[in-house]
């Protein structure tokens, strides 16, 4: 009797959902657009010292504000700066308040929200209540406190704007654990006696790992946005150092003499913000194909 022969060639392997995904997110144009750009920008903030023509404290009182030429890419400010230049040391502070805040977010929101919804009860009542007030408070107006008791330091910038984000991310943790913890698999690693601690952190955090990723790349534009207001604002980064929300601030005091102090700027901060968009949309969708169909 003749054995049919198995071509293991054309045996496709299994993917994992990491991999779907990513499969996913290479077909929307609009994400790798801005995964590039944002990868692009990055580049530029690290290398600034390299790429940069001038010294971003360089000043040339006698040029004064003078449009694009071929010396000056983008123009010059009031007081002679290369403006191309300010852009370029100005990602590295716009980029870093949006990761390093966005990372005080994260991690206070998943801590708070992994512990809310895994014990439940009680303790859950509590900790969402203290949100619930936390919601209550106006933001901006606590950022500001915190850096008029506490003065103007950037790494304070950091943590302030971190420390009032991280409540949406709770939430969003707080109902994927709670579905988590019902499931059977949880309550078998439970009858085994691992210890609380173990069942969070090798069971409950990774499968909630996708939501977290999603809703950090869109927290990501927030908090850019949100330095760059309270830049404009005056309570942001203090000259010398700029920021993109610092650049648009002095931009639009001379918008009507000077408009290129207040296009290109605000240019860089619009794609940067779409990019960032564009990208947790994708990352949202190729995680959960069912979100684009809504």
């Amino acid at each position: 009797m003749a054995t049919a022969a198995i071509d293991l060639k054309n045996i496709q392997q299994g993917r994992s959902l990491w991999q779907d995904a990513m499969s996913r997110l290479k077909q929307n144009h609009l994400a790798v657009f801005g995964l590039g750009v944002v990868i692009f920008l990055i580049l530029i903030a690290i290398f600034a010292d390299l790429i940069a023509p001038y010294s971003y404290e360089e000043q040339n009182l006698a040029l004064g504000a003078s449009p694009p030429s071929a010396d000056h890419w983008l123009g010059t400010d009031t007081l002679g700066r290369d403006l191309f230049t300010r852009i370029l040391y100005g990602s590295r502070i716009s980029l870093m308040v949006g990761i390093l805040a966005t990372t005080v977010a994260l991690t206070i929101g998943v801590t708070w929200g992994t512990i809310s919804g895994y014990l439940g009860g009680r303790v859950d009542m509590v900790m969402m209540r203290i949100v619930d007030i936390l919601y209550a408070l106006p933001f901006t107006i606590f950022i500001i406190l915190l850096m008029v008791v506490f003065g103007r330091n950037i790494y304070l910038l950091f943590f302030a704007i971190g420390a009032v984000e991280w409540l949406t991310m709770a939430r969003i943790v707080r109902s994927q654990v709670m579905s988590i913890r019902n499931q059977e698999y949880i309550d078998a690693v439970i009858s085994m006696g691992l210890p609380r601690w173990r069942i969070i952190t090798r069971h409950v955090l990774p499968n909630i790992l996708g939501p977290v990723i999603v809703y950090t790349t869109l927290t990501i534009p927030g908090v850019i946005l949100l330095e760059s207001f309270l830049s404009f604002l005056g309570l942001g980064i203090q000259p010398p150092m700029s920021s993109w929300g610092s650049l648009i601030s002095n931009g639009v005091e001379t918008m009507e003499e000077y408009p290129w102090l207040l296009i290109f700027p605000a240019l860089t901060l619009s794609v940067t913000l779409f990019s960032l968009n564009f990208l947790g949309d994708g990352l949202r969708d190729a995680i959960d194909p069912r979100s684009a169909k809504d």
